[in-house]
Order: structure tokens, then C-alpha cells, then sequence
């Protein structure tokens, strides 16, 4: 009795098997998804932005010198005048180098007078009268350096306005430089807010006809807005400039830095403004910091990249995006929770672009 052919039977079916399995570096099918070409749908004449309310300027306070906090005259949400005391350090180490150097001047000058009078009746070289002058200068500088170091000892509010923040705790050592509290000038509150680069290439004030923001806590009221600035830097991500929008004095409402607003925008009929683009609310995803982004397909490289996208009105299904695409981009509409940059995909053959 042998077993060799049952043996041989028996491993057959394991061979077929590891035969036909797929090796392990072998790529994963490429994901099916839902792809639609973006269309321009004309220009849009009233604009609508998610504004945030900014100080008219807002710094941290710091001392130049360092030492131990002795006093500290403020706390979060105090308002101040300009001049008033914000914080004070420890004034004994700067008092006493004050009263050193200005000794130490004093003995320079005793010194220099002493060489001039020898030089005068011909004792002295004018090298000792020279070297003489050399060091009451010196303590001359090193006085105004004390002094001026006492006085910097105290920390004053360069400008009236709110205390937003004490960054430091009571009898802390404190570097040179080191922020102390973060002061806010609230004179003029501004709405800052972000705007796509083809509008402002196409902009021109003169085609503004009303610009207005609204508060959620004060349903039914609009404010008209002042423009005060451009900043003319993009953000890196979303590649749109920073408008800065003054708010009127009287609004009955207690407005913060922090607080949002819509800011409604009217341009004339004549302007020349960009065609805008509407797509499906599926289409929008969010990357981490919460900012919107769609997926972009390449239909030569059969793969998707995310791009950071600037979003208005809803309607419907369909958003407005105003800047981040263009009409002709393909994207993915369906499917794009599970997509990430680089992925190779597959359309669906129904809706599969300019194929």
C-alpha cells in the first residue's frame, strides 16, 4: 500500500490555492467614487463673509529688564488709562546699582579733575588726563544705563484700553521680554474678514455700494461698516487676504475681540467681478483645524489631492465656494470621507468626467 498519489492529491488544492493568490505588494484596487465638473455660474453681486471682531490693535506688555515681580496692578477684563501702572518688579537690585554708578561717576570726575589741574602745571602726560576723561565718560553711560534701568523697572499701559489677559503669576522671576498681560485698544473695534484673490483682483471700491454686518444676538439689525485696510499677505492655506472693516460706536450690544459676524457686501450692477462656482453640500469636507476642503480629481493621474476651499451661501444642496476652484476642476462629490491626498480613485463610469 503507498500513499504517495493521495499525497499528491492532497497538496494539489494548497498549490492551486498559493498559486492564485495575489502577491503582497500588489496594489489595492483603486476606490470608486463620484466625480462632477465644477461650472461657473456668473458673477454674484451681493457677497456674504463669516467676519471675526478684532481690537483696533492689541499687544503684550513686557518689561526690558528682568527681576521678581513686586506688584502686579491688573487683572483680566480691568480697563486702564494710558500712563497707568501695569506691573512693577523688585526696584532694590536697580536702586542700588543706580546709587554705585552714580558714585562711581562722581569718583571719575574727582579723577579727571585732578589729572587736568597736574596737566595744566605740567606734571601730568596728557595720556593720564586722556585715560582720565575716557573713564568719566564711561560713568557717565553706565549712570544713564542704571537710571534708565530703575525706569524701566515699571511697566505702564502705552495706550488706554481693555487688560484681556495676565500672562504671569503674582512674585514671578521674569525675563527681559517676557509678556506680562495682553492689553487691547477697543477705541475702534474692526471686523476682519477673508477674501478671495479674484475678487481682489477685480476689485474696486468705487463698486461698493453698502457693506453691513449682523450679530447673531441682535437678530434683524445690520451695521454699516467702514473699510480701513487690506492685508496684503494671502494665508497660506486657504490663499485669501485679511479685509479690515471698522464698526460704528453705537451698537447697543457689549461687542468683544473674538465675537463673529456676517458681513453682507453690495457692489454695483457695472462691477467686474469674478464668475463664482456652486457645489454639492457632500462635496465638503473638513480638515482638522475645521476649515473647509474638497477633494480634486487629476484624470491623468487617476488621483485625488485636497484643497482648502473658501464657502458662502447655502442653497438648497449646493454651497457656494469662492475661492480654493474653478470652473473645469473635477471633484468628488460622494464618497470622500474615507479619501486622502494622493489616493488613487476610480469614477463611476455613469459620471466618470470628459471621458
Amino acid at each position: 500500500m503507498t500513499f504517495k498519489p493521495l499525497l499528491s492529491a492532497a497538496l494539489l488544492p494548497i498549490a492551486l490555492i498559493a498559486c492564485s493568490a495575489p502577491a503582497d505588494d500588489e496594489a489595492p484596487p483603486a476606490r470608486l467614487v463620484q466625480i462632477e465638473t465644477v461650472e461657473a455660474i456668473g458673477p454674484q453681486r451681493t457677497y456674504e463673509f463669516v467676519g471675526r471682531v478684532e481690537a483696533r490693535r492689541s499687544v503684550d506688555l513686557a518689561f526690558q529688564v528682568g527681576g521678581q515681580l513686586a506688584v502686579l496692578d491688573v487683572t483680566d477684563g480691568l480697563t486702564i488709562g494710558e500712563g497707568d501702572r501695569v506691573a512693577r518688579l523688585d526696584l532694590d537690585d536697580f536702586q542700588r546699582a543706580e546709587r554705585e554708578a552714580r558714585v562711581q561717576l562722581q569718583q571719575a570726575q574727582t579723577s579727571l579733575e585732578r589729572q587736568q589741574t597736574l596737566f595744566d602745571r605740567g606734571i601730568a602726560s596728557a595720556a593720564a588726563r586722556d585715560t582720565a576723561q575716557t573713564e568719566y565718560d564711561l560713568r557717565v553711560v553706565a549712570l544713564g544705563n542704571a537710571r534708565q534701568n530703575l525706569q524701566n523697572a515699571t511697566l505702564t499701559a502705552p495706550f488706554s484700553g481693555l487688560v484681556s489677559r495676565v500672562l504671569v503669576d503674582d512674585f514671578a522671576v521674569l525675563a527681559p521680554g517676557q509678556p506680562v498681560a495682553r492689553m487691547q485698544d477697543l477705541s475702534e473695534l474692526r471686523v476682519s474678514i477673508p477674501i478671495a484673490e479674484d475678487l481682489i483682483a477685480t476689485f474696486n471700491e468705487e463698486d461698493l455700494v453698502r457693506i453691513e454686518a449682523s450679530f447673531t444676538f441682535l437678530p434683524g439689525q445690520r451695521f454699516e461698516l467702514e473699510p480701513r485696510e487690506l492685508v496684503s499677505e494671502a494665508d497660506s492655506a486657504s490663499q485669501t487676504y485679511r479685509g479690515i472693516l471698522a464698526l460704528p460706536a453705537n451698537i447697543p450690544a457689549n461687542i468683544l475681540p473674538g465675537m463673529s459676524a456676517t458681513v453682507f457686501a453690495e457692489m454695483s450692477s457695472t462691477a467686474r467681478l469674478p464668475d463664482n462656482v456652486h457645489v454639492p453640500v457632500n462635496a465638503l469636507g473638513y480638515s482638522p483645524d475645521g476649515s473647509p476642503v474638497v477633494f480634486v480629481y487629476d484624470d491623468v493621474s487617476g488621483t485625488v489631492a485636497r484643497r482648502p476651499v473658501v464657502t458662502g451661501d447655502i442653497t438648497n444642496d449646493e454651497i457656494l465656494v469662492t475661492a480654493g476652484i474653478e470652473a473645469g476642476d473635477y471633484i468628488v462629490t460622494a464618497g470622500i470621507g474615507s479619501l486622502r491626498d494622493g489616493m488613487a480613485v476610480r469614477p463611476l463610469d455613469a459620471l466618470n468626467p470628459g471621458r
